[in-house]
């Protein structure tokens, strides 16, 4: 798909971005993605390098996965995105949630206790932050001692460390059929938009 882009040099400029990729038959579009380099378009005026981010729908082995960008967050919430998203198993909403969906696809995991860990962790965190500004964890990877966690946001440019055992993780996996029909989690355990950041949107109309 043709899409318009405006570099920074002023070049108005058409570029192909394709609305679906299938990684199983396009490998490169998995590393692309995980190292950041999904989407990015080079400005044939002054040769920058572009990172736009256009929705798009990701196959998987026996998984479909759309991606919406950052901006439209709180369309997405509203039902008022200007394109269909379709039938999907996930949505990714922003590059890190994309990045993050594939992380926890290739760690074995279900992307439900992750967010459950992360809620878990969120609390633990928030009952000793004193910044005014949002808190987003994102799961990293593993270890031999259990799962990683990245923690954005509590302090100016810096990345913080948190640490769940796997013991915990099997603990928040053994307890999911519960916490489906439990609140709050059945508010963010809900498909095919799984992540607790639906808690800390608000959508004023």
């Amino acid at each position: 798909m043709k899409r318009k882009l405006v570099c920074f040099c002023e070049h108005e400029f058409e570029s192909e971005v394709p609305d679906s990729v299938d990684l199983t038959e396009q490998p490169e579009a998995r590393r692309a993605i995980l190292e950041g380099d999904f989407q990015t378009i080079l400005c044939p005026g002054c040769g920058k390098a572009l990172k736009p981010e256009f929705p798009v729908l990701v196959r998987e082995p026996g998984r479909t996965l759309f991606f919406v960008p950052e901006l439209d967050r709180v369309a997405y919430y509203r039902g008022k995105l200007p394109y269909p998203v379709g039938e999907v198993d996930r949505v990714a909403i922003g590059y890190d949630e994309l990045v993050e969906k594939l992380r926890i696809r290739e760690a074995g995991l279900d992307d439900r206790v992750v967010e459950v860990l992360k809620y878990y962790l969120l609390q633990k965190v928030l009952e000793s932050y004193e910044g005014e500004g949002e808190v987003r964890l994102l799961f990293s990877g593993q270890e031999p001692a259990g799962l990683v966690f990245h923690a954005h946001g509590l302090r100016d440019q810096e990345v913080g460390i948190l640490r769940v055992s796997r013991q915990m993780a099997e603990k928040a996996a053994e307890q999911l059929g519960s916490k489906l029909r439990t609140e709050p989690f059945d508010q963010f355990l809900a498909g095919p938009y799984v992540s607790i950041n639906k808690l800390a949107t608000e959508t004023p109309e």
